[in-house]
């Protein structure tokens, strides 16, 4: 994970099983190793227009926006696995705080494929640091998260949240109704064991009723059953 302090503009790029940060205005680089490669794209800001797979930028405590660059990028969220706007962003509409054309992804994971292995990248804030977090993961993983987020949503309200600056980068889909709720967990980086489970807790109040620790591919499954507790 790397931090940095806000207002930031920070371009993510992945070459060589390296996830490498750059923040734009003040030419800090952060590299860590990452060990998958997706389509090789260092990031720059040396030009007219900014080079990498994603740039992310915080200018308010609530605010982190993200637009894809030269490569397409996906968001997972309320729907589901899609594109995140791509765009030809200039280096002078960054000094200029132009963002309006960007997409809010705070705790929502960024995907820069949408096929097998790849990297995922993350952004959260805390305080005025704006931190960003980038894993190796796999987009079969994403589309049980969110075949379990379908079934779940059946049964009452939903909300999804990625904790993207934790190494693990969990990810929780939640439904509720009344005082009872269900919560089923993920975690996205592969390079963990528990990539490869889900679990599921069942409440009513500050009560848990039923707990269990499946494998990803019994998850949807495992959501219907668990509605039946709503």
């Amino acid at each position: 994970m790397a931090s940095f302090n806000t207002p930031c503009t920070v371009v993510v790029g992945v070459s060589s099983g390296r996830a490498v940060y750059l923040e734009v205005e003040s030419g800090r680089r952060v590299e860590e190793h990452v060990g998958v490669d997706v389509d090789s794209v260092e990031p720059r800001a040396d030009g007219d227009f900014l080079a990498g797979h994603v740039a992310f930028t915080s200018f308010a405590t609530t605010i982190v926006k993200a637009v894809a660059l030269r490569r397409p990028a996906y968001v997972l969220d309320y729907g589901g696995l899609r594109p995140l706007p791509q765009r030809a962003v200039a280096v002078s509409n960054v000094k200029a705080r132009e963002f309006g054309a960007w997409e809010q992804v705070w705790n929502k994971p960024v995907y820069l494929s949408a096929s097998g292995a790849t990297v995922v990248v993350g952004a959260s804030r805390a305080g005025s640091l704006l931190h960003i977090n980038a894993v190796p993961s796999d987009v079969e993983l994403a589309k049980r998260i969110w075949a379990t987020a379908g079934v779940l949503q059946r049964a009452g309200e939903l909300s999804l949240n990625c904790t993207c600056r934790l190494g693990l980068m969990p990810y929780e889909v939640f439904v509720s109704r009344g005082n009872r709720y269900v919560v089923a967990k993920f975690y996205l980086n592969a390079s963990s064991p528990r990539s490869r489970r889900a679990f599921f807790i069942a409440g009513e109040g500050g009560n848990v009723v039923e707990r269990r620790e499946v494998d990803v591919g019994e998850a949807e499954v495992v959501a219907y059953e668990f509605i039946k507790l709503l």
